[in-house]
Parts: C-alpha cells; structure tokens; sequence
C-alpha cells in the first residue's frame, strides 16, 4: 500500500465553527474512502511567516501501478477540500507521496482543485 499526505491550508473556520471541527471534517472526509494513518494541524508555516496552516491527512492507498494510486490520492485530497470547505475557508491544496523515506509532490494534470466557500 502506498501512503499519501493530502493537505489544505486554513485561512479561518466559518463563523460558529469550532476550529477542531476542521480537523475532524478533514479526518473524515477521507476516512469515508480510505484508511487514515494520521491527522494533525501542521502550524510550521504559520510559525515561519510563510503561509497558513495546514490541515493534514496521512492515508493509504490499495496497491497498483503508481498512476493510479496517485490519481486516488487527489480524490482523497478533492474529498478532504469538499468536507473542509464547508467549515472553513481553504487554499493551497497538496498531495505528497511517501517514497524511500521522503515526502514528493504529487502533481495534478487535470488542474488544481479550488477553495470552496
């Protein structure tokens, strides 16, 4: 199996929304579909100066050929924008692939996904 990191940066919650909510739509979304091995609020970037942060959702993927897990980690990941955007408003969307003990950028060829507001 694959592992996956699918991530979204958080501008801020919708009014009325518990700021762990997010966390927990996110955690969801994708357990909906696929076995989550993590969830955490990454505050690094925050804490650089260099953006917001950032839910994340470290998942795995059913074995196949690398094209096709990577193409079921964007669903995840568009999974994770759709159930995000309900509870707060989100950008910069990401999916990183576990390989030999690094984290690489999977790119998306069918165009970036959108904040949803």
């Amino acid at each position: 199996m694959a592992s996956f990191r699918a991530s979204a940066g958080i501008i801020e919650a919708r009014a009325g929304v518990d700021p762990s909510a997010v966390l927990e739509a996110a955690r969801l979304a994708v357990a909906d579909g696929w076995v989550v091995e993590d969830a955490f609020v990454d505050v690094e970037p925050l804490a650089r100066g260099t953006g917001a942060p950032r839910v994340v959702v470290r998942f795995v993927v059913p074995t196949g050929n690398d094209a096709e897990e990577d193409a079921d980690a964007w669903a995840a990941a568009k999974a994770l924008a759709t159930a995000v955007g309900r509870v707060a408003e989100w950008s910069d969307l990401h999916v990183l692939r576990r390989c030999g003990g690094r984290w690489t950028p999977v790119e998306h060829d069918q165009g970036s996904a959108s904040p949803r507001e």
